[in-house]
């Protein structure tokens, strides 16, 4: 299992592969570096996409239902399985899906780390700080300049201990 640095370091190179020196990451162009065609799809409520590698066909489908905060969380966490060289299929040959959580289940330690490689992607802890320094805790603006939801970013910034440390800077 890739470490949350290893994760980190990931996300960094890709951005850096991809030209992206600012928020909002441009997900679609990192799948398009990797090779990957995204392709909404009419998925049910509860599911938010999958990754399909076939041969020479690379694609993630996303849940067109979905917000665009929820559509580009799940492309950066398919990308996250990919580059974090994981399965996606049961002995059974089905796909996974993920319903019910057990942390000693090795397919849902790959969730977790999808979506920690997920949150690196989008909400990259170099540019965080730059913009804690111009935008303060103004979390509207955080969420808006990002194009992530008002939820992941707080579980940022509360994991990276930002708000807690800009808090303490700030009120000194």
């Amino acid at each position: 299992m890739t470490t949350l640095s290893g994760n980190r370091e990931k996300a960094m190179s890709l951005l850096k592969m991809a030209g992206i020196k600012k928020p909002p990451v441009d997900v679609n162009k990192i799948a398009k570096v990797l090779g990957f065609t995204i392709i909404p799809f009419d998925y049910p409520d509860k599911f938010s996409g999958e990754i399909v590698i076939e041969g020479k066909v690379k694609a993630i489908g996303v849940n067109k239902n979905q917000s665009e905060t929820r559509q580009r969380f799940t492309i950066a966490h398919e990308i996250g399985h990919y580059i974090n060289g994981h399965t996606y299929f049961d002995k059974t040959g089905n796909v996974y899906k993920d319903e019910c959580f057990d942390y000693n289940n090795p397919i849902h330690q790959q969730e977790k780390e999808a979506n920690s490689f997920a949150t690196e992607l989008l909400v990259p802890k170099d540019f965080l700080k730059r913009d804690l320094d111009t935008f303060g805790l103004d979390i509207a603006k955080l969420t808006e300049l990002y194009n992530v939801s008002e939820q992941m970013m707080w579980i940022r910034l509360t994991s990276l201990r930002l708000a807690e440390k800009y808090t303490k800077t700030r009120s000194v």
